[in-house]
């Protein structure tokens, strides 16, 4: 799975106090007087509903593993090749793999993807995490490359799926992978509107073997 997309840095939150009564630091939602009361008791009632709001959701996990079903044939280690048409320099081959399996009982897909160049450098690493939102029956994916980060929608179709990134005004870079039983192709085009769409990226791989990723080697009790 290629990953190709623009930093998005979160912003930070802070925490927020005010002053009262000469300068004395109040946390919020507090005050002087009997309405100290008022706060400590809110504080109390949102105990049972910060519990509450931790148990898990069994129809929303059983609908998210059920939605990964729709990946299982990317599960395994794959071996193949990348080829990318870079800007002013021609066409980059590259030996390309990739690693998929699950986390939390099945309910998230994990993808590694690494390529590597003639002298057994590593010129491209990335790491994904797709989701499924029960609750608007859309597909997700969190990618993180070469110190940036990005989620993007991910189309999912029946041994497939498509996504796409921003690559400046009216332009989009167009992803479509599929399998057909035995090879995974993607393809990656960079998209401009009035404009013909330029192939720019091939992957194309072969299952090589099961994979017992990321299970493997994960905490037990004792």
């Amino acid at each position: 799975m290629r990953v190709s997309f623009l930093s998005v840095i979160p912003a930070k939150a802070g925490t927020q106090s005010h002053k009262r009564n000469g300068g004395e630091t109040l946390a919020p939602g507090f005050r002087r007087g009997n309405g100290w009361l008022l706060g400590l008791a809110l504080a109390a009632f949102a105990l049972p509903l910060t519990a509450q709001a931790q148990q898990a959701d069994t129809a929303a996990m059983t609908a998210q593993a059920s939605a990964m079903h729709k990946l299982d044939w990317m599960h395994g280690r794959w071996r193949g090749e990348a080829r990318v048409q870079m800007p002013g320099a021609g066409e980059r081959v590259m030996v390309h793999t990739e690693r998929v399996g699950t986390l939390l009982d099945g309910t998230v897909t994990v993808v590694e993807g690494k390529s590597f160049d003639d002298a057994g450098k590593v010129p491209f690493n990335a790491f994904a995490v797709i989701a499924f939102d029960a609750r608007t029956g859309g597909y997700s994916m969190q990618s993180y490359t070469g110190g940036r980060a990005g989620s993007f929608p991910l189309a999912v179709v029946d041994k497939g799926y498509t996504w796409e990134t921003p690559a400046g005004p009216n332009a989009k870079i167009l992803y479509k992978a599929t399998f057909d039983g035995t090879t995974w192709i993607e393809t990656g085009d960079y998209v401009a509107v009035g404009q013909p769409a330029r192939p720019f990226f091939k992957m194309v791989l072969k299952r090589v073997g099961d994979s017992d990723w990321p299970m493997a080697g994960s905490m037990t009790r004792d």
